[in-house]
């Protein structure tokens, strides 16, 4: 069997990047201070990237001709603060002239001002462990907006908040590779909420201070996953709970209600609220949680389903799971009737076999949460370009468009001209069911 169906002609549709993975050439930031001591992966640098930082221009006249509306992107803090203190002239008029290509192009930005990276210097002072971590963020936060404001209405303050906590200080994978440190964990969890609640207030304050136009929208992208118990195990069963609640809701409650939650402590610091106008939903894959009598890893083992298919892995071995999408997205919305983004979601797929099929099956489920009267308002797919893919260097193929990088030739994949013809006319055709 086959289906066609539509979406909303005001759903935009776009891509998403974030500076480091893309940009290259920066010395300053701490995942080039990470890649020169051998840990990404293949001896791999953030140097390199794809380019983009002199390619931006040719990028934005190919997200053009991709029928790109939208694309979220991020701002490099160590291109705009390079030393602790000293503001880079060159960083805000590089910035500004991508924004305004961008708008010209008819391409909406939405701009993340905190994507896993930060400058050497914030690094070297403890990162978010460092007592003035929030003060120093804010500072960051306050000069990139009356940066670019008159520009960008739109903004992300922190991408992932639990997966850069998690992988920064329990699993060891990115900067400063700590393992198991649960109470950096939860220290820096609680610094990251107080910094995106800070910051959703100063980014509305200094856009209608300043009489910027457009409305502001500020929110923070989660990254969100199915956890499943494996099997009706009680220890399975309590390894879920503690692992959803401790990677999933103590955020989710943190950023957008302003609330701490045990164990980041309690009440509410920046008063009671709502401190998003829309929810970003970063959504990949389901994991399944195996019993185990080890409390250090929360009674649970997380794994893949053992009984799917190749064909439903994609290169990293994760499931694809479309149907989380749409359950993911109901929880938010149930929750909080918020206008919710898809800020990623995307596949690795060197072959380029099973990215359009990923795109239309993850688009349906859009369409069926919008039937539903849940508000999902966009889409960005992970990535517009192929990047350095954090630890794991630049071996994963997430992109569109495929990026050669002894050339740095731009080749837009079929699927990308695929996805395009959606941007362009929000009708799918015959997707099999």
């Amino acid at each position: 069997m086959s289906k066609s169906f539509e979406l909303p002609k005001d759903f935009l549709l776009g891509s998403a990047t974030a500076a480091t993975q893309i940009e290259g050439g920066d010395i300053y930031n701490n995942w080039y201070a990470w890649s020169l001591i051998g840990k990404v992966g293949n001896g791999e640098s953030s140097i390199t990237g794809a380019d983009h930082y002199r390619r931006y221009a040719e990028d934005i006249e190919l997200l053009s001709q991709l029928h790109q509306e939208c694309y979220r992107m991020s701002i490099e803090w160590s291109r705009i603060e390079p030393k602790q203190g000293e503001w880079s002239k060159e960083g805000v008029e590089h910035y500004r002239d991508e924004f305004q290509r961008l708008i010209k192009a008819g391409i909406k930005p939405l701009v993340t001002l905190h994507h896993f990276s930060c400058p050497q210097w914030f690094q070297e002072k403890g990162g978010w462990l460092s007592e003035n971590a929030v003060e120093d963020f804010i500072r960051f936060v306050d000069f990139s907006v009356k940066s670019f404001g008159d520009l960008v209405s739109e903004w992300c303050t922190i991408n992932e908040p639990n997966v850069f906590a998690n992988d920064s200080y329990m699993d060891g994978k990115y900067p400063p590779g700590s393992h198991g440190d649960i109470a950096a964990y939860m220290k820096v969890t609680k610094r990251l909420v107080i910094a995106h609640l800070k910051s959703y207030k100063l980014i509305h304050k200094i856009r209608k201070e300043h009489g910027f136009a457009g409305e502001t929208k500020v929110g923070f992208a989660h990254h969100l996953a199915i956890f499943e118990p494996f099997d009706s195990h009680p220890l399975a069963k309590l390894g879920r709970f503690l692992s959803d609640y401790l990677f999933h809701e103590i955020h989710m409650k943190g950023f957008v209600e302003g609330k701490l939650c045990f164990p980041l402590g309690f009440g509410y610091p920046e008063g009671k609220g709502i401190f998003c106008d829309f929810i970003g939903i970063n959504y990949y894959s389901r994991h399944l949680f195996k019993a185990s009598y080890n409390p250090g890893n929360l009674f649970a083992t997380p794994m893949v389903d053992p009984s799917i298919s190749d064909s439903e892995k994609n290169d990293l071995g994760w499931e694809i799971y479309p149907e989380g999408l749409y359950k993911v997205c109901h929880r938010a919305w149930d929750k909080y009737k918020l206008p919710i983004y898809i800020t990623e979601n995307g596949i690795p797929d060197a072959k380029d076999e099973k990215r359009e099929k990923y795109i239309v099956d993850h688009l349906y489920q859009i369409k069926l949460l919008l039937d539903e009267g849940v508000k999902v308002e966009r889409y960005y797919h992970w990535s517009f370009l192929d990047n350095l893919e954090w630890n794991d260097g630049y071996g994963p193929r997430f992109g569109l468009v495929e990026v050669d990088y002894t050339t740095m030739k731009r080749k837009p994949r079929l699927s990308a001209l695929r996805y395009a013809e959606i941007c362009r006319t929000k009708r799918i055709e015959n997707r099999s069911t």
